[in-house]
């Protein structure tokens, strides 16, 4: 028969105590050490940025660490390329090819060719004087090759501009800029008929001289030079200003020589627009001498045989204003005027030019040959 053991109470209480306290602290220790794990993170090691919480100006709404959101937002060079190319598109729009045509045996027949400028919406373009001096007839072609026939409002040998017109609204025009803010070495570009039969041909360079005295065939001129490639048709085109567009001046000119390159001339637009205003409101410049005639260049021979004889020009009068000096002093339609104060004069803008060198009120002698006789008569030179 076995015998019980039976261990005394002390020890027996020890033992439940025990056991409680190892199950308490197993079950703590489980809480504890996953709770610490998930809250605990690496020390933050220094660095040299900038604390933005200490920056000014940043709010205080949290930042985001999703990635930024796409945008559509323009290339700046991309625009300022496009925005050129705007520019340049308009002016081309701006800028006319001209064919000046003569009667030759009952036919019309182009005679010369340049360029003209669109300066209003209804149809009025700048050119050059000598562009369509002397037409009986006038041609406009625009930028998209639409021809149109245009009418001449008033011409200006003097400063070698006039103003014609062709029929309809809606035109692109220049935009006058202003030329007397030009400074040596502005970029500009230059637009015209080139060599008569390409149009619209653009060419860029700068502005090479201001103010430069210059002889066009024998006409004294203050002009721009620029060396943008300037080519025969480019008369009568434009000059623009590249840094906004704007007409800065109308070509009238190209040195030509063997060993000359890139002397391009053209007349400033503050001169250009204020005879265009005159031309078009009047017909012609206000506060110039004048004799009040119109006139066309005829060749007359001297002795020696039709093979042999000199030939000479001089302009023939082919209207007298009434009222005016020329009316007044008994100048008639068909006089021819070979001299002015003893000067010869050979067409009809040396005319045109000599009575301008006079101030209003002086009497001035002009030499007509009328039928087949010399005679002097006196006028009196008035400016209107």
């Amino acid at each position: 028969m076995k015998q019980k053991i039976r261990m005394p109470f002390g020890a027996a209480f020890a033992c439940i105590l025990i056991t409680i306290v190892i199950i308490v602290t197993a079950f703590a220790g489980c809480r504890y050490i996953p709770s610490s794990c998930a809250n605990s993170t690496p020390e933050p090691q220094a660095t040299d940025e900038v604390d933005v919480t200490n920056t000014p100006n940043v709010t205080n709404e949290p930042i985001s660490t999703n990635p930024p959101a796409e945008t559509n937002s323009p290339n700046p060079e991309q625009d300022a390329e496009q925005a050129k190319f705007d520019m340049i598109e308009h002016c081309m729009e701006t800028v006319v090819s001209i064919d000046s045509s003569v009667r030759y045996n009952g036919e019309l027949v182009v005679a010369s060719s340049g360029s003209g400028v669109i300066i209003s919406e209804n149809g009025y373009i700048i050119t050059c004087e000598h562009v369509i001096s002397d037409a009986d007839a006038i041609t406009v072609y625009l930028n998209d090759g639409t021809e149109y026939d245009a009418e001449l409002i008033g011409s200006d040998s003097i400063k070698d501009l006039a103003v014609i017109k062709i029929t309809g609204n809606g035109f692109t025009y220049a935009n006058y800029g202003d030329s007397s803010t030009l400074r040596i070495g502005e970029s500009v570009f230059a637009i015209g008929n080139a060599l008569g039969t390409l149009s619209n041909t653009y060419t860029t360079g700068s502005i090479s001289g201001i103010n430069r005295n210059v002889s066009i065939e024998g006409r004294p001129m203050t002009l721009l030079q620029t060396d943008a490639a300037i080519n025969h048709g480019n008369s009568g085109g434009a000059l623009f200003r590249t840094s906004d567009g704007s007409l800065i001046g109308i070509v009238n000119a190209k040195s030509d020589g063997s060993g000359i390159e890139g002397l391009g001339f053209a007349i400033p637009i503050d001169l250009a627009s204020d005879i265009a205003s005159d031309l078009i409101n009047y017909g012609y410049v206000t506060g110039r001498p004048y004799l009040g005639i119109s006139t066309t260049d005829t060749t007359l021979y001297g002795s020696g045989g039709f093979f042999y004889a000199p030939r000479y020009t001089f302009p023939k009068v082919t209207r007298v204003e009434e009222g005016s000096p020329a009316a007044d002093a008994g100048i008639q339609v068909n006089d021819i005027i070979v001299s002015v104060d003893g000067q010869t004069i050979s067409s009809s803008d040396d005319l045109y030019i000599a009575i301008s060198g006079f101030e209003s009120g002086s009497n001035v002698t002009l030499k007509v040959l009328r039928n087949n006789r010399y005679i002097e008569i006196q006028v009196t030179i008035r400016t209107r």
